[in-house]
């Protein structure tokens, strides 16, 4: 549970931080991991959503479920 936490706290710091200099890491590998906010913001918003939802909600879920 402890463990839980410890990532979800990771992932909120990561998403802020995306949020902050507006590039989002992508994939594992790739010719485009990095997604910036200026030069396609579809993807950007869509990784944005898609980490929030893994990050946050599923140890979320996983805790009060």
């Amino acid at each position: 549970m402890t463990s839980m936490i410890g990532f979800c706290h990771f992932l909120i710091f990561v998403t802020a931080l995306e949020f902050h200099t507006g590039c989002a890491l992508v994939g594992w590998s790739g010719d485009q991991m990095i997604v910036e906010r200026e030069k396609s913001s579809g993807p950007y918003w869509l990784t944005i959503i898609l980490h929030t939802i893994i990050g946050i909600g599923l140890p979320a879920l996983m805790m009060f479920g």
